[in-house]
């Protein structure tokens, strides 16, 4: 064996039978304390138990090193065995547990100020952040937009409006329109707007905006049909045309003698009078049955304007005070208990105060037609909205804003935008003159386009399918006018009929005018289109509810119809209710 140095694989020694056992254990020193390292292995390992001229400042810290615990070196033990006269070394790497500070380490610590500043703030940074986690949590919730249920629909949105007459009932009065009550809500139909029911004089025009035809009933008649329509939870609602009077009516009567405030209640004007002193009317406006829309009166000596017959001189509603006047006679109604009003001709309810000519036409036509003439100044002017909007205000105060106000004429994208500026003033506005006018060969693309062209304007229309002229079932047969009655009901909108067009297809209408009342009708989604160009088809469908989808077929010649092309629908459909003129496979169902 060399000096310094220790063969492990063959270390053999002489000793005593006695078995003696020497421990020492190394640990591993830095780079700098190698030399030191060499001699004390040589020390251990080399020289006999009794010698002792170790060194005392390497044994020393040996010693110290021995207290220590190093969390990345292991230790290594060497055993010195004497067993039968003969030693042997036995060589083990001891892995130590590391130890933490004593208590009274720690108090030095615990007591420390930096440490005591240290925890304090930590503490008090902790709670800091913990409290604005949660005013940020709060403020998140509190401000992220809300799943808002959708607003409810009202009354007159469910149902469809059916516009009745008196003089169409078994007793043609106002008690024959109380006995239908029942078999209109059979029908499902709570909304029943009564039409020509005002007091009119023998040559036609109002005369009296808050009395009823005599030979309808009585006030109390109408009361009677008011209570009995709400304790069934139905709506009256009054038709009433406000643009002109009778020339029979008090107020004209007053005007002409220029009775204060009566005598600026209507429009007057002075002639224009030509250098050989004949007169002539004030310009060259036209009513809309054709020839001059003025009238001369001798007694007054001045014009008055009148946009349809003579007998009905126009109401001045440049005048506030005419304004107020008829918001006077539909409080008049309201307190009786109508719910609300379905008003006329409020296209021309003013005229321009200058009294301008209008601009011809490019219409090739005769100089009297009131086609001749575009109407700048006399018809659907943006000062008609002061006045609707003075009623309007009338009805929803009265009615706790759950009166029903709106018109009974289409009108224009135009106009409904300037109406609807500042707030929403017409309940359900129509555009329906493709429907007025349609006859049994209207076809699915002009369908598609007059309903999509409305409703990208106003999402909840009125669907006016008879007008003022001829009614549907003037237009077009019986089976026909089925189909489009049917085909309506669930469009978003509300549907305006007459009484038959309820009760001709009786069954399949009650069936669709009660799916009105669902979710996926008042609000759902719509998606219209045509399908192999002559039938029109649109669906309604909400998440979570049962869809509906609707096909009018307008051609004469049967066809076979796919429907998968269209999104979300099922690959199974229940059929609701069919129109009676549908036929399958050759067979009328």
């Amino acid at each position: 064996m060399e000096s310094g140095r220790l063969n492990l694989d063959s270390v053999e020694a002489n000793g005593n039978t006695k078995e003696t056992v020497v421990v020492a254990t190394y640990k591993a020193l830095p780079e700098d304390d190698g030399a030191v390292q060499s001699k004390v292995e040589n020390i251990a390992m080399g020289k006999p138990e009794n010698e002792t001229d170790i060194d005392d400042g390497v044994r020393e810290k040996m010693l110290k090193e021995e207290s220590k615990v190093s969390p990345t070196k292991d230790t290594t033990e060497v055993k010195f065995i004497s067993e039968n006269g003969d030693t042997k070394i036995d060589i083990e790497t001891v892995k130590q547990a590391l130890s933490g500070m004593g208590k009274e380490e720690l108090m030095k610590f615990a007591n420390d100020p930096f440490w005591i500043q240290l925890r304090w703030f930590l503490f008090v940074a902790f709670w800091l952040l913990w409290v604005v986690t949660l005013a940020g949590a709060i403020a998140i919730v509190a401000t992220a937009p809300k799943c808002v249920a959708p607003k409810p629909k009202e009354w007159w949105e469910k149902s469809a409006i059916v516009q009745l007459d008196p003089v169409e009932t078994n007793t043609h009065d106002l008690k024959g329109v109380e006995a239908l009550l029942d078999t209109l809500k059979k029908q499902n139909i709570d909304a029943i707007s009564l039409v020509s029911m005002i007091k009119e004089s023998s040559t036609g025009g109002t005369e009296d905006f808050k009395n009823i035809k005599p030979e309808l009933g009585t006030t109390s008649d109408l009361e009677a049909l008011i209570k009995t329509a709400k304790d069934k939870e139905q709506y009256i609602i009054l038709e009433l045309d406000p643009s002109h009077t009778s020339t029979e009516h008090p107020w004209f009567k007053r005007s002409i003698e220029r009775e204060e405030p009566f005598s600026s209640y209507y429009v007057w004007a002075d002639p224009k009078v030509t250098s050989d002193g004949r007169r002539n009317p004030p310009n060259n406006w036209l009513s809309v049955y054709g020839g001059s829309a003025w009238e001369w009166n001798e007694q007054r000596g001045q014009y008055y304007l009148h946009q349809f017959n003579i007998t009905q001189p126009e109401l001045n509603y440049n005048n506030p005070t005419v304004i107020t006047e008829f918001s006077d006679i539909l409080s008049h109604w309201l307190k009786l208990g109508i719910s609300g009003f379905r008003l006329a001709n409020t296209q021309y309810l003013t005229e321009d105060p200058n009294l301008h000519d209008e601009f011809r036409s490019t219409i090739p036509i005769e100089a009297d037609n009131y086609d001749s003439l575009i109407h700048a100044y006399t018809r659907d002017r943006p000062e008609n909205a002061a006045a609707l909007t003075k009623w309007q205000e009338r009805v929803r105060n009265e009615t706790d804003n759950k009166g029903f106000f709106a018109l009974q004429d289409d009108i224009g994208t135009d106009i409904l935008q300037v109406y609807n500026e500042k707030k929403r003033l017409i309940d359900l506005p129509q555009n329906s003159q493709f429907l007025t006018t349609a006859d049994s060969s209207i076809n699915a693309t002009t369908l598609q386009r007059g309903f999509l062209h409305w409703l990208n304007f106003t999402s909840w229309p009125a669907w006016d399918i008879n007008g003022r002229k001829l009614s549907l079932r003037e237009r077009m047969p019986a089976d026909i006018a089925d189909s489009l009655t049917l085909m309506t009901l669930l469009l978003p909108g509300t549907p305006v009929l007459k009484l038959n067009d309820t009760l001709s297809a009786k069954d399949a209408f009650a069936t669709l005018s009660k799916a009105r009342q669902s979710l996926t009708f008042l609000h759902g989604e719509t998606m219209l289109r045509t399908i192999n160009g002559s039938v029109f088809v649109y669906t309604r469908l909400k998440s979570g509810n049962p869809g509906y989808l609707v096909a009018y077929q307008s051609a004469e010649e049967p066809i076979v119809v796919d429907f998968s092309t269209i999104p979300q629908i099922s690959e199974e459909v229940n059929v609701v209710a069919y129109s009676p003129n549908y036929a399958q496979d050759g067979d009328t169902i």
